[in-house]
């Protein structure tokens, strides 16, 4: 019985793709199925996928042509040709770690949506974060108040079950002009009633952002070569031990500065309290001041109308 099915969607990123499928491939849970879901793939992308539904029959690829925005919605006919209940997801230039399926797995026995704790590489390897526990409700409220624009759970390093998918009823589509569609999807799936999400105490999805932390303008070269470095420490022994060592001192460092941020946001916030119980009390003077001018004035005009009076007379 296939226990997972992990959908990466792909377009035109051959060289990365094999490395990524492999990571997937090497998990401890081997009863799963790989799931390359084309959005008009190049001719050198279909030929790297081939090559890797005809070296490992848990690999399939649906290959349907280019669709609006990202191919949202072919994402729906993944989920609705999986094989499994659990359906995870992975970007086409990610890495998985071997216990990356068998943590969510265990999630999801509780939950409907899971997430690996999550986080991210930069170029120079240190680690940066994505904070949230979606077994919080404060954080689930977060992603969804529409005053702001807060995220906290990507694609990759995510998985839902496909019973708790199908009973929200709103499936992937093409994302509206302006969002973010792993955050449109993920919405949809908070705001229902029976909601409960999760997320891992560790990483065991590791994020490599194309457009982000200076990536930008990267060669295809450049970026297979942080690839390949990444996925020798992902397939490498001790790989999770390995990946702890550098979450948890960028973690106590994210913390140290989380904190000192919210002192300086608290500081500031007695300041402004200070200023509005000062403004207020300029406001009660400036009334209590009016309030005698118009008395005097109410006064002189008394004054005005008896001298009138005996002018007059």
């Amino acid at each position: 019985m296939t226990r997972a099915s992990v959908v990466i969607p792909v377009h035109d990123k051959p060289t990365t793709l094999p490395l990524t499928v492999d990571t997937v491939l090497r998990q401890s849970v081997g009863d799963l199925e790989v799931i390359v879901v084309g959005d008009g793939v190049t001719d050198a992308v279909r030929s790297v996928v081939d090559d890797l539904v005809a070296r490992d029959e848990r690999v399939r690829f649906l290959d349907f042509p280019k669709g609006p925005h990202h191919g949202e919605r072919y994402r729906h006919d993944a989920v609705r040709a999986a094989r499994s209940d659990a359906i995870f997801y992975l970007c086409d230039d990610d890495l998985l770690l071997p216990d990356h399926v068998a943590d969510l797995l265990a999630l999801l026995q509780d939950a409907g949506l899971v997430q690996s704790y999550n986080g991210f590489l930069r170029p120079d390897g240190r680690v940066g974060f994505y904070p949230a526990d979606l077994a919080d409700p404060g954080h689930v409220r977060l992603m969804l108040d529409d005053r702001i624009r807060h995220n906290a759970v990507s694609i990759t390093g995510t998985a839902h079950s496909r019973a708790f998918y199908d009973r929200v009823g709103e499936r992937w589509d093409t994302t509206p002009a302006g969002e973010w569609p792993d955050h449109h999807q993920w919405r949809k799936l908070m705001r229902h009633p029976d909601f409960r999400g999760a997320t891992s105490h560790r990483m065991t999805a590791l994020q490599l952002p194309t457009s982000a932390n200076g990536r930008v303008g990267w060669s295809p070269e450049q970026r297979l070569a942080e690839l390949e470095r990444w996925h020798a420490v992902v397939t490498g022994p001790d790989a999770q031990a390995r990946i702890d060592a550098l979450v948890l001192p960028a973690a106590l460092g994210e913390l140290a500065r989380t904190t000192r941020r919210a002192v300086e946001l608290q500081i500031a916030n007695d300041g402004y309290a200070e200023a509005r119980a000062e403004l207020a009390r300029t406001r009660f003077r400036v009334r209590r001041l009016e309030e005698r001018l118009r008395l005097k004035n109410a006064r002189l005009e008394k004054l005005r109308t008896r001298l009138r009076s005996r002018d007059q007379g």
